[in-house]
Parts: C-alpha cells; structure tokens; sequence
C-alpha cells in the first residue's frame, strides 16, 4: 500500500472518529440540560396553569395570562426542538459509527463491517416465530 493511501486511510477514519467524539460531546451536553428538563418541564407547565386559573377565578382579571401563556407554550416549544435536536444527534453519531466500522473494514481488506447488522438493508424481514 503506497503512503498517500496510507495517509487518505488515516484521515478519514480520524475524521470519522473526530467526528463520533464532536457528536458525543455535543449529546452530553444536551442531555445535563435536556433531562433535568424533561423531569420538570411538564410539572411546571401544569403550575403555571393552575396558577393562571386560581388567578383568573380569584381576581376576574385575565392580563396575568399576557405572561402565563407565552411561558407555557415557550416550554413547550422548547421541549420539541430540544428533542429534536437529541434526536439528530443520536442519528448522526449512529451513522458516521457505521461509516466508521464500513472503512475499517474496507481498508482491512473485508467487503463488510466488523459489526454486522441484524440484517442486511433490503432483506426480506425474519418469519415471526409465534404461529396463528
């Protein structure tokens, strides 16, 4: 093997796994936030709206709602994007490990990954093993 394919087989799989580790950090850092948040999130909503009700019933003013509602659809929204977010994380870091264990292999000389799937994409699905 000649050193340029030598040095093109280095860079790529320490980009992949530079890679790995930049989505991993990333993940970990959304997580300290994210599940903290996912544990108080939902009480705090059901707060601020019960405390809106007793408010409204209380005073028979509704302009404290100016405040109470945007904050309730603001967690609300946060909650998504940060979901979705941890979501897209979670596929990236999956598929560049693929990628990763895809150019192991192929530099080692295999056709296939160390780790094989389940199953190959495109196979037909296993039988169920329960009979009706």
């Amino acid at each position: 093997m000649s050193n340029s394919i030598r040095d093109r087989t280095m860079l790529d799989l320490t980009q992949l796994e530079d890679s790995i580790k930049r989505c991993s950090a990333k993940l970990r850092k959304l997580q300290r936030f994210w599940i903290p948040l996912q544990k108080h999130a939902p009480r705090l909503v059901l707060s601020l709206w019960i405390i809106g009700v007793v408010a409204s019933l209380f005073t028979q003013c509704y302009y404290h709602w100016l405040l109470l509602a945007p904050a309730i659809c603001i967690l609300i929204i946060l909650e998504m994007v940060i979901e979705e977010v941890q979501t897209d994380l979670l596929l990236m870091t999956a598929e560049t490990r693929y990628l990763l264990d895809i150019t192991r292999g192929l530099y080692a000389g295999t056709s296939m990954p160390q780790h094989r799937t389940l199953r190959t994409p495109g196979a037909p699905c296993r039988p169920s093993h329960r009979h009706y």
